[in-house]
């Protein structure tokens, strides 16, 4: 095969492989968060993703089907992260087990802080949440509510096992959601203060928030 014809079969598998769907996802997210849904163009995500701009729209269509899925994609890699959350099913120490559930949502976090992000943007910074807008309401509806149903879940299995304060788990949910996103949205005020990057807090944000919620 010549070379002309062999860099035209690559750049058609660049084009059309998902590996290019997936840098363009991981950079929609990157970009969404630092900015926000109004504050990024499609070509500035074009070019953070390395593709040609009208890729974006040869694989997702508007950049409105952009956020759409880039936050389902995320999502999906959440819930597979997150299944076997559990405080329930076996004999091991309740706490123990509430304490690895915990450092795996924190990890997690950790590793993915675009999706918090993207909701702090849209409820304090752009005006969507103050005007409800269809964009707001599909982030709460397609994104928070699914997070929430399984962190939930989690908070009511504790309270089950005696390990977490019978407070009503619509309010429990915020305060608890609040220990773990804090400290990593501000991670440069974490290290400031600390001295430690925020890759390495992990087990310290882990404990605080075990001894603060379980008995």
């Amino acid at each position: 095969m010549s070379q002309p014809a062999k860099k035209l079969k690559a750049t058609a598998a660049l084009r059309d492989g998902p590996s290019t769907r997936r840098r363009i996802l991981k950079a929609a997210l990157k970009a969404f968060a630092r900015h926000g849904f109004d504050g990024v163009s499609l070509r500035t995500i074009a070019v953070e993703a390395g593709v040609n701009h009208q890729l974006i729209g040869h694989h997702f269509g508007s950049k409105q089907d952009l956020w759409n899925a880039a936050l389902d994609a995320r999502y999906e890699d959440f819930q597979a992260f997150h299944r076997a959350l559990s405080v329930a099913g076996d004999s091991s120490d309740p706490q123990e087990q509430f304490r690895a559930c915990v450092k795996t949502i924190v990890e997690f976090t950790l590793s993915s802080p675009e999706v918090p992000c993207i909701h702090y943007h849209e409820a304090l910074i752009n005006r969507s949440a103050r005007q409800n807008s269809d964009r707001y309401r599909r982030l709460l509806e397609r994104q928070v509510a699914r997070y929430r149903t399984l962190i939930e879940r989690l908070l009511v299995q504790a309270q089950e096992a005696g390990i977490m304060p019978q407070i009503p788990v619509d309010d429990l949910w915020f305060v608890f959601q609040g220990a773990v996103l804090h400290r990593i949205i501000v991670a440069k005020e974490s290290e400031h203060f600390t001295g430690v990057p925020i890759e390495e807090v992990v087990d310290a944000h882990t404990d605080a928030i075990v001894r603060s919620f379980a008995r």
